[in-house]
């Protein structure tokens, strides 16, 4: 079994994660356990508190779906939770505190004239709380500081701890294994932590003699986004897009000279159209779209197991036309292209159509509502419940439903806003006219028939629109030969497999 190890270091690489843990829902990642850990300084980023929440809504789904007859979440999940560097600095939240400079003037004048030198009033106070605001000499300074004690001795640091001793269990009953880091090399946090955290993971594994049996990649943001200086003038410490550049050069040239040994397959991913995003300065604001750079971002994870340990290589992908995107432009085009285009059909028809169904059942009776829908009875009890069907009205049923409601919901969103994050317009996914959904689960969804036309690959023939219609997969369903499971578990993995 193929054990994925994924830290996604900074808001970016947050965002990279999310696209990861939806990517494995769909069995895109194959037989493999994806375990997830997030590192960043600003604990209220909103871009690791969505991915954060996605990530416990499919879990609370992987619980209720697993090992089903279709490859929804038949790939397991663990939370390895998250990790902030700034964490055990007690009452250090700017540079200034946490290399104690009044100390250093005192006792040690020309390291408080160097500090002074390479950084401004301004940048020894900012307050970190909000993370390395997109600057990586801030984020350098302090995470340089980490050893591997600050990993796994810390009481911030159990997470670590039960990650370093789940792979060497895993290497030892035999599983290919993949640590595989996320963030942007253009900012603060991803910059400064992804070479210094896999620095440090690969000095203790070649200690415990696993290094040669253990994939070490990184997927590294170059450019893709950027946004307007904050309109609070008194932040003058904030992620300058018109740095970027410098910065990335900057971050390459660092992996290149201190940390190419650590690393097995570097992949480097950006765009040269960057997204426009709202500004912020950390903190629950900043929450930006997700982008299909972090999608290719992603994707990399299984290019990098077919990957030799031990030769450091640097690897990009392109696209034909810059103008646009298009199925043969993704890694594994003709895999991923089926596994999300089913992905997004399943998670349309169920939350706009099925869940629905089953809470009409509810309110009709199951005797009453199955005479218009013969669907139903394959997977629910008409009368009560038995050992063989349930009830669709019995607690667990219901819990079912609506976590894998939830899980479509987020998941339908976040294909949305890969799908329009170019300024080219949409790409790969026509969602944008779907209704209502950013509104709560609960209510009312109007259900119409976009099957045939959520996934952009050509035109549509009239003939492929009526075979899409939602009608037609429930008699599919209806008129399945084989034995489906039970309860809204068989029905979830029966609609997956015909869709």
């Amino acid at each position: 079994m193929r054990k994925i190890y994924a830290i996604g270091v900074g808001g970016s690489g947050a965002k990279c994660l999310e696209a990861a843990v939806f990517a494995h829902s769909l069995g895109i990642f194959g037989d493999s356990q994806l375990g997830i850990l997030l590192v960043d300084a600003d604990a209220s980023n909103g871009n690791s508190q969505r991915t954060g929440i996605n990530f416990r809504t499919t879990l609370t789904a992987y619980n209720s779906f697993e090992k089903g007859k279709s490859p929804f979440m038949s790939g397991a999940f663990k939370d390895y939770g998250s990790w902030n560097p700034l964490a055990d600095q007690t009452h250090s939240s700017n540079l200034r505190n946490i290399f104690n400079r009044q100390s250093l003037k005192g006792n040690l004048p020309s390291l408080a004239k160097l500090f002074d030198a390479l950084y401004s009033p301004a940048e020894q106070t900012a307050d970190l709380g909000v993370g390395f605001r997109g600057r990586p000499p801030i984020g350098s300074a302090v995470m340089s500081r980490l050893e591997l004690d600050d990993l796994i001795d810390s009481k911030n640091s159990r997470n670590w701890q039960q990650m370093f001793n789940d792979i060497q269990t895993d290497r030892g009953q035999g599983d290919d294994v993949s640590i595989h880091f996320f963030g942007s090399i253009f900012g603060g946090t991803g910059a400064s932590g992804v070479p210094t955290l896999a620095k440090i993971i690969s000095k203790q594994l070649l200690a415990e003699n696993l290094r040669g049996n253990v994939h070490i990649n990184a997927s590294l943001l170059l450019p893709y986004f950027g946004f307007e200086k904050p309109s609070n003038e008194d932040k003058t410490v904030y992620a300058e897009t018109r740095l970027f550049a410098l910065n990335t050069q900057a971050a390459l040239q660092y992996l290149t000279e201190q940390a190419q040994e650590s690393f097995d397959s570097v992949y480097l991913i950006g765009n040269q159209d960057p997204t426009l995003y709202p500004s912020s300065t950390g903190g629950t604001s900043q929450q930006n779209n997700a982008h299909f750079v972090e999608l290719y971002a992603a994707l990399a994870i299984n290019h990098g197991f077919e990957q030799p340990v031990g030769q450091t290589q640097a690897l990009y992908i392109s696209r034909a036309n810059p103008e646009r995107l298009t199925w043969d432009d993704l890694p594994e085009s003709t895999m991923v292209k089926k596994a999300l285009g089913k992905g997004s059909r399943f998670a349309y028809a169920w939350f706009y159509n099925f869940s629905l169904e089953i809470q009409a059942a509810r309110t009709l009776g199951s005797r009453r509502f199955s005479k218009g829908a013969p669907w139903f009875k394959r997977f629910f009890a008409l009368r009560g419940g038995s050992d063989e069907k349930p009830d669709v009205s019995a607690e667990d049923q219901v819990n079912r439903e609506k976590a894998l409601t939830a899980w479509c919901q987020k998941y339908l969103l976040w294909v949305s806003q890969v799908s329009t994050a170019a300024r080219q317009g949409t790409q790969l996914f026509k969602l944008e006219n779907v209704p209502e959904l950013t509104q709560s689960p609960d209510n009312p969804r109007p259900y119409h028939e976009h099957l045939a036309e959520l996934v952009i690959d050509g035109a549509i023939s009239n003939e492929t629109r009526q075979r899409d219609r939602l009608d037609e997969y429930k008699n599919r369903i209806a008129d399945h030969s084989q034995q489906d499971d039970p309860g809204v578990f068989g029905l979830a993995h029966a609609l997956f497999n015909v869709l």
